[in-house]
């Protein structure tokens, strides 16, 4: 969902204040923590829009989260299940007294923010790192599949909503965009037929950590909105690795996105060669992409609210990235669909070799 921009400047007064409690309360958090561990605690240098965090040594992160915001276990449990180390352990402490505030503690993960690490000189090359990570993410999830029968009775807030977002968004979006819902509309049912993955819900340069080194994906942060949802919707956060801000607050994309468009889908489909050998399945999987890219930057997120479409005029960063991430350059498309065919005769050789070998 369309959620509000966070930087490692995040005002502390502003979360307190968006909970409706005093700043003295940051002193009843640091009293809570000082409580629980002997070890030296200190705010950390990054604070987001839902949590006041603290850190615990240098291994130990603390967080106070509004119910609103409030962590599932079963739900960190899947990631760490699913992603293994990209994940952090998490453990409930329980709820601050007096407050809506509960306490969260979890294993620090190895690594900067990819947006600090942008902020870096000479990182450029890079780039490729984090898309075939991003495509390794994919991959992972979709070895960890489920139905959509099975998962009936555990489809969250997005997933069990799917249609009705779509009808809201193609009735009310600006109308440059609404055929494009409503064309996403007709094939819902096929789209809701792909296997269901576990995905993450805020797949942002803040919540991704990298190796200062490499570039190399090192972890992923915040699983409050994860949930399972069909195949391509998660690959909404491609788009958000192709480019950035500006100086203006304008997202732009760097001068090689399409290369590395190719290069996320053709790792993809190396991964998962099935999708390389059915091209009507691959198109219903990049339509579920612009599913995911409807829904992160189509409805607006007001506190938590998730029930309104984006406007002109009040929502201008997010219907900016509507239009930069569902305009689809033709010859890329083209491109992509040669690599497919190309992954198929490949894999056609290897598959005769091994049997030859037989």
């Amino acid at each position: 969902m369309a959620s509000p921009s966070t930087s490692s400047s995040a005002s502390l007064k502003s979360f307190f204040d968006r909970c409706g409690l005093p700043s003295t309360v940051k002193y009843s958090c640091d009293a809570f923590v000082w409580s629980q561990y002997s070890g030296p605690v200190r705010p950390a240098p990054f604070q987001g829009y839902c949590s006041y965090t603290l850190l615990v040594g240098s291994e130990i992160v603390v967080q106070f989260r509004p119910s609103a915001y409030k962590l599932d276990i079963d739900i960190t449990k899947t990631a760490c299940n699913i992603f293994k180390h990209l994940a952090p352990e998490t453990e409930h402490l329980g709820e601050l007294e007096g407050t809506d505030l509960h306490a969260f503690s979890m294993r620090k993960l190895p690594g900067v923010s990819l947006a600090d690490y942008r902020a870096m000189p000479s990182k450029r090359s890079a780039r490729e790192q984090i898309v075939l990570d991003f495509a390794r993410l994919q991959a992972q999830a979709y070895r960890h599949a489920r139905s959509a029968e099975e998962l009936l009775n555990e489809r969250r807030t997005v997933g069990s909503s799917l249609t009705s977002r779509l009808e809201l968004m193609s009735a009310s979006l600006p109308i440059r965009f609404r055929q494009i819902a409503s064309s996403i509309l007709s094939d819902i049912s096929e789209i809701e037929a792909l296997p269901w993955v576990f995905t993450h819900g805020d797949f942002l340069a803040a919540n991704i950590l990298v190796s200062p080194d490499s570039g190399k994906l090192t972890g992923l942060l915040d699983w409050a909105e994860a949930e399972w949802l069909p195949f391509g919707i998660g690959m909404y956060g491609l788009e958000e690795l192709l480019g950035e801000d500006n100086q203006d607050g304008r997202f732009v994309y760097y001068p090689e996105a399409d290369r590395l468009r190719l290069l996320f889908w053709g790792q993809l489909m190396l991964l998962i060669p099935e999708l390389a050998a059915d091209s009507k399945h691959l198109a219903l999987i990049k339509k579920a992409q612009k599913l995911g890219i409807l829904l992160w930057h189509g409805i607006a997120f007001d506190d938590g609210n998730l029930n309104r479409v984006v406007e002109e005029g009040n929502d201008d960063r997010e219907i900016q990235r509507l239009a930069m991430f569902l305009s689809q350059n033709p010859k890329t498309e083209l491109k992509m669909q040669k690599i497919g065919s190309s992954l198929i005769s490949l894999l056609g050789l290897i598959r005769g070799f091994l049997l030859r070998k037989v």
